[in-house]
């Protein structure tokens, strides 16, 4: 689901905007995704987006609220909440209520909704819904692969002569276009840079993946070459690191917590497989996986057996071959209700 920038909407381009509208009179999942990521990364909007809430809410028993659809329907109602408090004006003048205001602006903005596009800033964020993997052509022809539960912000288009950034939260994929003629002299306007969680990566001619959950980020470099670098409190120092092939580097806690060199980087993409891939992993590693990915609530009766192990490798293609192994492997039971799941002891 892609959209155009809402952080510089004030309360009058909220209430023209046909995707608010209908966020606001019919959510659904994906609506409910994108905003709740939109209220995150702009929390001072949230004021202005109560506001309007509250406003199309008055509106709310109509069928439609469209551009077309509500030019008439609110005018009707403006005329009739004036009839119904119509006062002969050498006796009191009217008073038209804020919301009758903000319905007639609704009117006057679509049908200068046109002329107001035409001035707006369009950058985009795209989010993606649990088990939802999204393909995004950047505008310098890079590829971006977005895993399930995650954010893309980027502008539509990128100046000349200044660097190509992008902002990510949760998980991707990227295979960078290479524009760098001399990797050893990097041109600033060649730059291009993902922010996450106070990590700066900037990458040349590359392809790595990026994982960004709770207050860890991690990147596992495939191929090409990238310098890492922590952007967080400026009185706490982490190194900066550049990375090669097949290299690991995990931060959290304001420091590097983990550097090594993978045999297999390639298995940090089988996401996009829609492979569920471990090693080794502890149950509190699968847990996180259900939890982060694929939006489920995982309760775990006894914390204890979220430190069992399972050794060796799982590969499984589905959340159901995936507890069923769990299961059998480290015999415990495992019940599954819609998107809940109950782990216990046998």
């Amino acid at each position: 689901m892609r959209v155009q920038d809402y952080s510089h909407y004030a309360l009058t381009d909220f209430l023209e905007d046909d995707f608010f509208i209908r966020w606001v009179i019919a959510p659904d999942t994906q609506a409910n995704i994108f905003w709740e990521a939109f209220l995150l990364h702009y929390p001072e909007k949230r004021e202005v987006v109560s506001e309007a809430t509250s406003i199309i809410g008055t509106y709310r028993r109509l069928e439609t609220f469209t551009n077309e659809s509500r030019k008439d329907v609110v005018w009707d109602k403006i005329r009739s909440e004036i009839q119904q408090n119509h006062v002969p004006a050498q006796k009191q003048a009217t008073v038209i209520p804020m919301y009758m205001k903000a319905a007639a602006a609704i009117v006057l903005l679509a049908v200068f909704g046109g002329v107001l596009w035409l001035m707006k800033d369009h950058r985009n964020l795209v989010t993606t819904a649990h088990n939802e993997i999204t393909k995004v052509i950047l505008p310098d022809h890079s590829v971006v692969m977005l895993n399930g539960n995650s954010t893309l912000r980027y502008e539509s288009d990128w100046p000349a002569d200044e660097p190509r950034e992008v902002w990510i939260d949760g998980e991707a994929f990227f295979k960078v276009k290479h524009i760098n003629r001399d990797t050893l002299h990097i041109d600033p306007a060649h730059r291009f840079i993902v922010h996450s969680n106070n990590l700066d990566i900037e990458v040349l001619g590359t392809s790595f993946n990026v994982q960004q959950r709770e207050e860890k980020t991690n990147v596992t470099l495939i191929t090409g070459k990238v310098k890492v670098q922590f952007t967080g409190t400026p009185s706490v120092h982490a190194p900066d690191v550049i990375m090669l092939p097949g290299d690991f580097v995990e931060y959290g806690s304001q420091k590097l917590l983990a550097r090594k060199k993978l045999s297999h980087p390639q298995r940090a993409t089988s996401w996009m497989k829609q492979e569920l891939l471990f090693t080794n992993p502890a149950l509190k590693d699968i847990v996180k996986t259900l939890q982060e990915d694929y939006g489920y609530t995982v309760e775990v009766k006894d914390p204890a057996l979220l430190e069992l192990r399972i050794e060796g490798e799982i590969s499984v293609s589905s959340v159901e071959e995936l507890l069923s192994t769990v299961s059998v492997t480290l015999g415990i039971r495992i019940e599954e209700d819609h998107k809940h799941i109950t782990m216990s002891r046998r």
